[in-house]
Parts: C-alpha cells; sequence; structure tokens
C-alpha cells in the first residue's frame, strides 16, 4: 500500500515491475527479455555475436520508457513536449535533456542537478 508512504519507488514492487513489463538495467542482457515487435539484427548476422548495439539500444527503451512515463512530472516541460516516443527516441531526449541542462545554466548561473 503507497497511502502514508512519503517515497515509494513503483518499479521496487515485482508486482507493479511485472504489470508495466519493465526489466530494469540491472538485468544482464536484458535485451534478450524485452520484446519491441521488432526483428533481431546480430552482429555480421551472427547470433553468437549478440545482437547489434543499436538493436540492444531500442530494446532497452521500451523499459526505458516506462521510467520516463512514472517520473515525468520531474522532466522539464520543455524536454517533455518534444518526446516522441518512436524507435531512437532516448537519443533525442538525452540531447533535449542535455540542451536543457546547457541553457539552464546560462540562463541561472547554476548547474542543474535535480
Amino acid at each position: 500500500m503507497i497511502q502514508g508512504t512519503p517515497w515509494y519507488s513503483v518499479l521496487n514492487n515485482p508486482l507493479y515491475s511485472d504489470q508495466f513489463n519493465y526489466i530494469g538495467s540491472y538485468i544482464p542482457e536484458r535485451e534478450k527479455l524485452i520484446e519491441d515487435g521488432f526483428p533481431d539484427e546480430y552482429v555480421n548476422g551472427d547470433k553468437k555475436q549478440g545482437m547489434t548495439p543499436l538493436c540492444k539500444r531500442l530494446r532497452y527503451e521500451q523499459s526505458d520508457m516506462i521510467m520516463i512515463l512514472l517520473n515525468i512530472s520531474y522532466i522539464p516541460d520543455d524536454v517533455v513536449r518534444k518526446i516522441n516516443f518512436k524507435p531512437g527516441w532516448s537519443i533525442e531526449f538525452k540531447k533535449n535533456m542535455e540542451q536543457y541542462k546547457r541553457e539552464f545554466y546560462e540562463q541561472t548561473g547554476v548547474k542543474w542537478e535535480f
């Protein structure tokens, strides 16, 4: 139960984690457990060499999106408005967040540390 708790990490509860289909970055080889509907791409087409870095990154996005959505109220509005959850969204999200932090520092003289 969350009521009366000053701080609660939803994804620490395995029941919620399972319901959200969240597979955390602490899980080794999590790309093998995440199903995003796109075909697997292997290094040089060889399954023994593992998935390509891009294929892994796109797989990770499926679980990372859950983390972003659960914490969206902490993300600056300017950054949230630019999110487009299509393959590769995390790359743009990171760029937009870095830009926001630079501009925040330029405008306030304070480093963004939230």
